[in-house]
């Protein structure tokens, strides 16, 4: 994945910082390793950027 490009949660996810239920399309902003994991920061648009892991999001095929 390439920053800027599209993805969705594959299941409902409440927001760490809100607590509201985020919006199950996003775009990618960059992978990072914390503590030997993997984190994806995801950008929702309104609702802000939050890090989630590899298998709670799918990649997107990109709309023409």
């Amino acid at each position: 994945m390439s920053p800027g490009d599209p993805l969705r949660t594959n299941k409902p996810i409440r927001s760490q910082k809100t607590g509201t239920i985020l919006p199950r399309e996003g775009t990618f902003v960059r992978a990072v390793e914390n503590m030997g994991r993997q984190l994806i920061l995801v950008n929702f648009g309104p609702a802000g950027e939050e890090y989630l892991f590899p298998d709670e999001i799918v990649p997107e095929a990109a709309k023409a």
